[in-house]
């Protein structure tokens, strides 16, 4: 599917109005535009814009996070199960953990903050105190992104219900190119993006880490990107 045959097909897709959800929960929004389109994967060959898109369908009016991607290889200060014992609390299954999002210079409820060091391009969490806990390199960080998300069609929904039932309008689509460390940096700073810490000690003592993630609403994926052409 070339780009022209693409934006036909998302034309298409807009004048058939609001299209019933094919799912109940809250991953039907992607699973009804896929049906539409015809698709089996979450991403698409688009030959003439340079290889494979990922999709990523959103509700306009949505405040929930997604995931980015996951990196913290490397970045510790301190050992993970010492910030647990003494960052974290007891969660609601009487574990010693440390799940929270962070933002830049938001301190969560653990006084965790996000900062940015503009010498070094370096992207620091770190304790009210000063103490750090972690370090991440803000190109190796974008070229991860760029690895996962190089382009990107984001694709926006008005959406409604009746009887219980949500329906989609796919009215807005965008193709997101070009990653740009500058863009993310400023996104950082804006608390478009934050670090979602997710770990916690097992009962014998070590620990779970599920991916400390790189999070933010889907429709500001947009501000993430040095190209963005407006499909429909």
């Amino acid at each position: 599917m070339n780009l022209t045959e693409l934006t036909q097909r998302l034309q298409d897709i807009k004048a058939k109005g609001y299209i019933p959800s094919l799912r109940r929960s809250s991953t039907g929004i992607g699973y009804t535009f896929e049906n539409e389109m015809g698709l089996v994967e979450t991403n698409i060959a688009v030959p003439d814009i340079g290889g494979r898109v990922e999709i990523k369908t959103t509700r306009k009016k949505s405040s929930s996070l997604i995931t980015l991607f996951t990196f913290n290889r490397g970045v510790w200060q301190l050992k993970q199960k010492e910030i647990i014992q003494k960052y974290g609390y007891v969660d609601k299954k009487g574990r010693e953990a440390l799940k929270t999002t962070v933002f830049y210079k938001k301190p969560c409820s653990q006084k965790l903050i996000i900062d940015v060091n503009e010498e070094k391009n370096l992207l620091i969490l770190k304790h009210l105190s000063g103490k750090v806990l972690a370090e991440w390199d803000l190109y190796v960080v974008i070229g991860v992104f760029y690895t996962k998300l190089s382009r990107v069609l984001m694709v926006l929904a008005d959406t409604k219900k009746e009887d219980e039932k949500e329906f989609f309008h796919f009215n807005k689509a965008f193709l997101l190119y070009n990653p740009d460390v500058r863009k993310f940096k400023e996104a950082i700073k804006k608390s478009i993006i934050g670090i979602d810490l997710r770990m916690h000690l097992k009962e014998e003592g070590s620990v779970r880490n599920r991916g400390t993630g790189f999070r933010c609403k889907e429709a500001d994926l947009i501000a993430l990107y040095a190209n963005v052409k407006e499909l429909i």
